[in-house]
């Protein structure tokens, strides 16, 4: 009996071969879509996984309040957190911590010479970081690796980068000029791509007594540069955990508190979300962050997808219910019962959505590429092989085929024999709602998807183009060596002077940081007249006197630092945000104010606030002091695009001032561009699937049409006999799904508002949604339905009359 369901479907599908392939090609596009998008979540989900003990892994989040208003949140910690929280609580079983640093690491090869690279990706860390986390040596010993000062583990990338085939194991790698030489004692297995802090050195803790007075690097409650996280004992109530160490905070640090007048919290954060979770101060690989607003967003976009599939199956199916009433009427006659009819037509769904699922599997395969391309992820082909894609698929071809086919089955058996037969069977008002409820359902799902697209790509060209009130095109920013001696100042004087005789350099500016890099450089700054209490978090840019021309700030009051003043090293300039968070409401009034940043300043200048980050933060009060001989950038601002001519021209002097030190530069526009990067995959993978989706749809429309159209020859070769002409015939049979396509519209509009409003929401600086938004999306919709439904009636009111009536 199975075997003739699945013979008589067969025949079904060969004499309806295009509503077949209609039918197919639409759930398999379908399908294709959701595992797609499924994939990119599952990427997205996965990171940090890698880690045997990922569940029980806790970054210490630290947030800092002043006055009662919380002045930031910081993915680092302080170093004093660690062993309070293992010390002081039996769940906590270990802690880890990581300090970033960067520098030019060398390795004077006996064959090569000297092998030297500009190295960001390296950490100061603790011996437990074995403990907690699974990143594991594939030589030497995880125990003693990193116990006493200098000893560094490096990745397998970095190990044959400097050493090649050479077994690195005791081989010396210095860092900078001669600064710190360490011994290299193991050798990890690369950093996964899906974790989300990434190293090639791993430097031990103990070598932290060169950036710190005394035991500051273990004791210190105030400097906040070590991302700190723990392990807990499994099954651990950590909310629980979180009330006793906020106690214990609170009991503690109570009087250090008062002394500015403020209060510090530090929050167990799961490791497992910090990928997808807010993005804070002083993250690790803050650019490659996911968003969790964008995987559930898409995911619904999946959803959408394979709904809108679904339901061009059912709409064709019951459309066609009538033309197959005769055949129902014959089986039921021939003693078939309404069961065995639900199992035929059941059997058709099942039949559809395999061939379905077979040909998306191959579309899959060959797309993947591209898709990963789009997505700017590596996502790994592999994932195909994996049980979970296959087990997504069975269940999407078990859906498909059960919610696909169920309804259709069901009214397609419901037919009466002697009715049918007698050609007295009557179109279901009920099975007509239907399909105009489900059409109106696909084209308010691809019209909420169009001005989520068109929001999504407006917010973006709206950050990309905003005026950030910093100069920062024709900018091309060279890393300085990082060489901070004695002789650093004079040798960065001399490569400036050689840099300016190059044709097409217009100035160069020295400093800590350029728009667009994320400020470390923070501390307490309080006016003098004021107390401890009144401290609150400044982030410093440490300048030249050509910063502030080079980058085209607007000074507001006072001035900048210029070379007729010889000691502006006592001076400060601060921006207007700043002025206003130490209560000057007027910028002038600051202007030869003394405030506390350790030392005492004299407030020279205010600047105009600008944008130092992307447009996702807020502008934050800002100091800049005097202190070119701290620079990392060299930013040289050039008249023309020759940027390569340029860069060839400077490697000459450079090489002669800073022996063994690579060049490594960007354009400063890509560079601060770089921040909107998750916003524009997202923008683009949306898009494509909206596309997508509305495709689908439309699919169905002109499956649709072409089939009610059918159905009407014969009215239509009448009207054509009396006078209608073509144009009438066409609006006549458009208008019906026309109309359908508006009520979505109707529907569309507020839902796309109120969603996209609250994703608009998380930017600080974002758009209003135009009405005209809605309008494109909505014409554009009903033009599209307009042309998948008008080819089909223009081809029917096309056709003489003569040919349609003529068996009349």
């Amino acid at each position: 009996m199975l075997f003739s369901y699945f013979r008589t479907a067969l025949r079904t599908f060969l004499k309806h071969k295009s509503y077949t392939a209609l039918n197919i090609a639409g759930l398999s596009l379908g399908i294709v879509a959701s595992l797609f998008i499924w994939q990119y979540v599952k990427y997205e989900r996965s990171y940090d996984t890698f880690h045997s003990k990922a569940e029980n892994i806790y970054r210490v989040q630290y947030n800092q309040y002043q006055n009662g208003k919380l002045r930031f949140e910081c993915a680092a910690a302080v170093p004093a957190v660690g062993p309070a929280l293992k010390n002081n609580f039996p769940e906590v079983v270990q802690f880890t911590r990581l300090f970033p640093v960067s520098g030019v690491m060398s390795y004077n090869s006996p064959d090569y010479g000297l092998v030297a690279f500009l190295e960001e990706k390296m950490q100061i860390t603790d011996t437990s970081v074995f403990d907690v986390f699974d990143f594991h040596l594939v030589q030497g010993d995880e125990s003693r690796a990193l116990v006493g000062p200098n000893k560094a583990v490096i990745s397998e990338k970095a190990a044959e980068k400097y050493f090649g085939q050479v077994n690195p194991i005791g081989k010396t790698l210095r860092w900078g000029n001669g600064e710190i030489d360490f011994e290299v004692t193991g050798v990890f297995r690369d950093v996964p791509v899906n974790s989300h802090i990434k190293f090639d050195f791993l430097f031990s803790y103990e070598t932290m007594k060169a950036f710190s007075r005394e035991t500051a690097h273990e004791t210190s409650w105030g400097w906040y540069d070590f991302n700190t996280y723990v392990l807990v004992q499994p099954g651990t109530d950590v909310a629980m955990l979180q009330a006793k160490w906020d106690k214990w905070l609170a009991e503690t640090r109570q009087e250090d508190w008062k002394r500015y007048n403020g209060k510090q919290e530090f929050i167990l954060q799961p490791l497992l979300d910090i990928h997808l979770g807010k993005v804070l101060l002083q993250e690790s690989q803050p650019d490659e962050r996911g968003n969790r607003d964008s995987v559930y967003a898409l995911s619904f976009v999946a959803l959408f997808i394979l709904v809108i599939a679904w339901v061009n199956y059912i709409n064709l199916a019951t459309a066609r219910s009538f033309d197959r009433a005769n055949e129902v009427g014959v089986r039921k006659v021939m003693g078939a019962v309404r069961n065995q009819l639900i199992y035929q037509f059941m059997a058709e769904s099942f039949l559809v959505n395999l061939l379905a699922a077979a040909l998306s599997v191959g579309m899959i395969w060959l797309a993947w590429p591209v898709f990963a391309d789009l997505c700017g992820r590596p996502i790994p082909v592999s994932y195909l092989a994996e049980p979970e894609f296959w087990t997504s698929l069975l269940l999407l071809f078990a859906a498909g085929s059960v919610l696909s086919g169920f309804y259709p089955a069901i009214v397609l058996s419901s037919f009466k024999p002697v009715s049918v037969l007698k050609g007295k069977v009557m179109r279901s008002g009920h099975g007509h709602v239907l399909r105009q409820s489900l059409v109106v359902f696909q084209f308010a799902a691809s019209v909420c998807l169009i001005v989520g697209s068109l929001v999504v790509y407006e917010q973006v060209s709206f950050m990309r183009n905003r005026d950030l009130g910093v100069d920062i095109v024709k900018t091309l920013v060279v890393k300085s060596p990082g060489i901070q001696d004695s002789t650093y100042a004079r040798k960065m004087e001399a490569f400036k002077t050689e840099a300016l005789r190059i044709p097409g350099v217009k100035s160069m500016t020295a400093s800590t940081n350029v728009p667009g890099d994320e400020i470390f450089w923070a501390s307490g700054i309080r006016r003098l007249t004021r107390g401890p209490e009144t401290n609150i978090s400044g982030y410093t840019v440490g300048i030249d006197q050509d910063y502030v021309a080079a980058f085209g700030l607007k000074v507001i009051a006072g001035r900048g630092f210029d070379r007729e003043h010889p000691d502006e090293r006592k001076n400060m300039i601060i921006n207007r945000s700043m002025a206003e968070a130490l209560d000057w409401k007027d910028p002038h009034e600051a202007i030869g104010q003394k405030v506390v940043q350790g030392d005492t300043f004299e407030i020279v200048g205010v600047l105009e606030n600008y944008h130092q980050m992307s447009l996702k933060e807020s502008i934050t009060p800002l100091v800049y002091r005097f202190t070119p001989e701290f620079s990392q950038f060299f930013a040289f601002k050039v008249q023309n695009d020759n940027y390569r001519e340029i860069l060839a021209q400077l490697e000459e002097p450079w090489k002669n001032i800073y022996p063994g030190n690579p060049v490594d530069y960007f354009l400063l526009d890509q560079f601060f561009n770089r921040q909107y990067e998750g916003e524009q995959r997202f923008g683009r993978i949306f898009g494509l699937f909206t596309l997508l989706a509305i495709f689908i749809a439309c699919m169905g429309l002109f499956g649709l049409a072409s089939f009610m159209t059918m159905q009407r020859t014969k009215e239509i070769g009448i009207r054509k006999v009396l006078g209608s002409t073509t144009s009438n015939i066409v609006l006549l049979l458009s208008r019906g799904f026309i109309q359908l396509v508006l009520i979505g519209n109707l529907i569309a509009w507020p839902l796309a508002w109120y969603v996209m409003n609250r994703w608009l929401d998380g930017f600080p600086y974002h758009i209003s949604i135009p009405p005209v938004l809605f309008l494109v999306a909505g014409t554009g919709v009903v033009v599209i339905a307009f042309l998948s439904v008008g080819f089909q009636t223009l081809k029917a009111a096309l056709v003489n009359p003569a040919q349609t009536l003529k068996y009349e």
